[in-house]
């Protein structure tokens, strides 16, 4: 059986003339490119909750955030043309993401959420673009869900605001 529903996402838009390079820098330096093997090696181990629960503490950013993800448009998109800068993160937090799908497990689907860096190609700004996490986990129709989805999105405009 499939079911479909449709549902409104807010879009968010920032310009900045901090030159690209320079943000992404900045973008990392708060919430570092953390590769998804190294959590599935964290399971393997087998550790205790507690310990494992510190152990993914202390791979996420100052930002309370970790990149599950980076990719990078523009290495490729180069060698067809392509002359302005781009890339895409997932990003998100691995211990607010389960208790986000505890609330609502097809979440799953928006965590990580993406975030997504590029050059203007006219103007040479850095424009950063995301879905709002609070309209993306409130489409559940959870209370909680959408509570945590506006969580995250207050941390994530305060990181974004930090990188300016």
């Amino acid at each position: 059986m499939t079911t479909d529903q449709t549902f409104s996402v807010t879009r968010h838009t920032l310009t900045t003339k901090k030159p690209f390079d320079a943000f992404i820098g900045e973008l990392e330096k708060r919430s570092p490119v953390v590769p998804p093997e190294v959590f599935g090696e964290l399971a393997d181990l087998n550790l205790p909750q507690d310990q494992l629960k510190a152990r993914v503490e202390g791979l996420i950013g100052s930002s309370g955030f970790v990149f599950f993800l980076k990719v990078r448009h523009d290495q490729l998109f180069s060698h067809f043309g392509r002359t302005h800068a781009s890339v895409q993160y997932a990003i998100g937090n691995p211990l607010i993401a389960k208790d986000v799908s505890d609330k609502a497990p097809a979440i799953c689907l928006y965590t990580p959420f993406r975030l997504a860096v590029y050059e203007s190609p006219e103007t040479h700004e850095t424009i950063v673009s995301y879905d709002s996490p609070a309209s993306l986990f409130g489409s559940f129709g959870v209370p909680e869900a959408a509570e945590i989805g506006a969580k995250l999105e207050g941390k994530l405009q305060d990181l974004l605001t930090r990188c300016l």
